[in-house]
């Protein structure tokens, strides 16, 4: 028995848990405020039987207009929005990973603040995730009905060939592996051993999942560039993009899940 099929062969129980009630949110943010607070009303407003929890993340450097926000929030919306104080890693892949552990709904949602990643995508992804077949639903910017808006040109090229590229790798048809928009199956985040703190954590929590066995699915999405704080993305951010991606297809399967009844890192 090869070391992939040995570690698929323990996966966790495949019934699918049900959603009402039961999707829990995790928001990032620095120094977003309008496009925060949207996020945040349009996600209750269409979705009050689904999601139970939301989490905003700030880290330490969060403005006070951002902090602001998140506290008119807490009030408006007691006992479902709370905010965690980032810690113990850095980034915005840290600040999801520190989140794994402190969400405790069956299914997790990951989100931005800025609405590049459009609020009113989740009743669609929670539906596909009804479905019972997909351990893993992810937005998409490149299916038919969706839209990449007025992302640079050269940029849309690049991430097209990215795409292709490790879809082929890792024989899965899939057409946006990158973006940072999906609803798991809490499971699949507490299973693996996480490395990644910046954006490349997105990549990551998708190819692991892939390596795993996991089933994802994709919806569609409109993508608009962010019309409210800054980007904090880098060119060496995007070059552990292409070593997260070969690192996790060669490595053993059973060296990149979590160690038994360790704490997800």
């Amino acid at each position: 028995m090869s070391a992939d099929t040995a570690a698929t062969a323990i996966r966790p129980d495949a019934g699918a848990p049900p959603l009402t009630g039961n999707v829990g949110v995790v928001v990032t943010a620095v120094d977003e405020t309008w496009s925060l607070r949207e996020t945040v009303d349009t996600l209750l407003a269409e979705n009050p039987d689904t999601i139970s929890d939301i989490l905003i993340v700030l880290p330490a450097h969060a403005t006070p207009a951002c902090r602001a926000v998140v506290d008119a929030l807490e009030t408006a919306w007691p006992g479902i929005v709370r905010h965690h104080e980032q810690a113990r890693l850095p980034g915005v892949g840290g600040a999801v990973r520190e989140c794994i552990r402190l969400m405790p709904s069956p299914w997790f949602l990951m989100i931005a603040s800025d609405l590049e990643t459009d609020p009113r995508t989740v009743t669609a992804m929670i539906a596909r995730a009804g479905r019972g077949d997909a351990d893993v639903v992810t937005a998409s910017r490149r299916l038919v009905g969706a839209s990449l808006g007025d992302y640079h040109w050269f940029k849309g090229i690049c991430n097209r060939l990215f795409q292709r590229t490790f879809s082929v790798l890792y024989s899965q048809p899939l057409t946006d592996m990158t973006f940072g928009f999906r609803l798991y199956r809490a499971t699949e985040l507490r299973r693996y051993d996480w490395g990644e703190t910046g954006h490349a954590f997105f990549f990551e929590a998708l190819v692991k999942p892939l390596r795993g066995g996991a089933r994802v699915a994709e919806v569609p999405t409109v993508w608009r560039r962010r019309r409210e704080g800054a980007s904090h993305m880098s060119l060496c951010e995007y070059l552990r993009y292409f070593k997260t991606g070969l690192l996790t297809r060669w490595r053993p399967l059973r060296a990149l899940l979590a160690a038994p009844g360790g704490t997800v890192r």
